[in-house]
């Protein structure tokens, strides 16, 4: 049970870290270039995980067709469920505020969702594995909190809203870590390579089509590269020292 409350304050965190970046969307005018910034750190930082954490557990699986499948399986899915997010977003265009704000809701909880089951996934192989990820997604959701805020205000959506909807979002993160972690606690080593393996396609191809270009679109510079290769040098010191 130990174990489970620490999935479960862990899970937490990328919650906590988006709620900051939502302040931050209160408090201030983020410049494209200090956002540009913060999203080639993620990337960097994402990257690393994908590249020193995950790949090589999904690799150790045998056989080693069945994560390769459940990898391609989990971009794959990204790719499904961004589409149908997409499509809802245009058909919405000129509709009433509110339902655009869940659609914009939802897309976050999906990532959330993903995010917990990941991380339960992960402590019921190796705590070290799981604080890496968690880690990462701490980082990654700081700009994600400030855009899904900077969008729910342009919406005109009421700041006590806003809050209710950003605090709400501890539902599909708690949720997908207790399905994670009580879902496979105890179970063959196959099964948790699987779905972690799943999860790492979905992460890879948001890396790739969605923070990736999104950081391109704002003010490019040198800085913005070196800050990509830093965060991703950081990120592997961070695990080589945890382990």
């Amino acid at each position: 049970m130990q174990v489970f409350f620490f999935a479960i304050t862990l899970s937490a965190l990328p919650v906590v870290s988006n709620f900051m970046g939502a302040m931050l969307a209160e408090a201030l005018p983020l410049s494209k270039r200090t956002l540009g910034l913060a999203l080639h750190a993620v990337a960097g930082v994402l990257l690393a995980i994908v590249a020193t954490e995950l790949i090589p557990n999904v690799m150790i699986a045998k056989p080693a067709w069945a994560t390769i499948l459940a990898l391609f399986l989990g971009g794959a899915f990204f790719v499904w469920v961004n589409q149908l997010l997409n499509v809802s977003r245009n058909r919405l265009h000129g509709v009433d505020h509110n339902t655009v704000s869940w659609v914009i809701f939802l897309s976050m909880a999906i990532d959330l969702f993903g995010d917990g089951l990941m991380i339960g996934t992960s402590l019921t192989i190796s705590p070290h594995l799981g604080v890496m990820l968690a880690s990462a997604r701490v980082v990654a959701h700081i700009p994600e909190g400030f855009v899904t805020n900077a969008e729910f205000k342009s919406q005109k959506m009421p700041r006590t809203e806003r809050f209710l909807l950003l605090i709400a979002f501890i539902i599909p993160v708690w949720l997908g870590a207790t399905l994670g972690y009580w879902g496979l606690r105890g179970q063959a080593d196959l099964p948790k390579l699987i779905v972690l393996a799943f999860t790492t396609g979905t992460l890879l191809v948001a890396i790739v089509e969605e923070i990736i270009p999104e950081a391109h679109q704002t003010q490019d510079t040198n800085w913005s590269m070196l800050t990509f290769i830093g965060s991703f040098a950081l990120s592997m010191l961070f695990s080589s020292y945890l382990e």
